[in-house]
């Protein structure tokens, strides 16, 4: 089963709030399967000020590039090709999701929500657009 075969998801209310409610889910779910299995389970949010910390939320940021590169591997036109090959965007945007889905489990881990979340991406949105401006 994968993403094309579920017709629509219907989402009310706050979106961002909803997919940190749906990971916190998930994490409440897995915990106990990952600690059996001799994941690295500490306490939240995460000190990355510890190498505990740290080599948890590596493993985490290598979640993602993975789910990035799988993403990018997709994408199968190259400049040395002579046909061109459709990309399989359901597929494309599966590994999105998985991306997307392990970084909002950095996320948790780190104690950043979704408000916080937001008020960290519009202040380097403002600190981008005052390079900009400045020429930086």
């Amino acid at each position: 089963m994968n993403i094309k075969d579920i017709e629509h998801v219907k989402v009310t209310g706050d979106m961002l709030k909803a997919i940190f409610a749906r990971q916190k889910e998930l994490e409440d779910k897995y915990h106990d399967i990952e600690k059996k299995n001799g994941a690295l389970v500490l306490p939240l949010p995460l000190d990355l000020n510890t190498f505990e910390g740290q080599e948890r939320t590596r493993l985490l940021i290598y979640r993602i590039a993975e789910e990035l590169f799988e993403m990018g591997n997709c994408l199968r036109n190259k400049a040395w090709k002579t046909s061109q090959v459709p990309c399989d965007i359901d597929h494309f945007q599966e590994e999105l999701a998985d991306a997307f889905h392990f970084f909002i489990q950095l996320c948790l881990e780190l104690g950043i929500g979704p408000e916080e979340l937001c008020q960290l991406y519009f202040k380097k949105s403002q600190v981008n657009s005052f390079r900009q401006r400045s020429r930086y």
